[in-house]
């Protein structure tokens, strides 16, 4: 997994800052280490994953910028439910 992640950077990232660099493959490597969808989780795993996405600097994206938290509007949860 470490020599994939190390050749896609140095492919994809030529001439770039070594700091921006190691921000890359840290972010790489948090997203293989990640949680994936329809893993299942206890409740205290659920527990512990919200409270250190609460400590990062940034709790609303992942690594790499995506969205982990949606905000849904209590009409599109009715609707998805076919409620309204």
């Amino acid at each position: 997994m470490l020599a994939e992640i190390l050749d896609t950077v140095d492919q994809e990232k030529k001439g770039t800052a070594r700091e921006t660099l190691r921000d890359d493959i840290a972010a790489s490597l948090a997203c293989h280490a990640a949680i994936k969808v329809n893993m299942p989780l206890s409740p205290e795993k659920m527990r512990w994953l919200i409270d250190r996405l609460l400590k990062t600097s940034s709790p609303t994206t992942c690594p790499h910028g995506r969205p982990v938290i949606l905000r849904l509007a209590t009409r599109d949860i009715l609707k998805g439910f076919h409620r309204i």
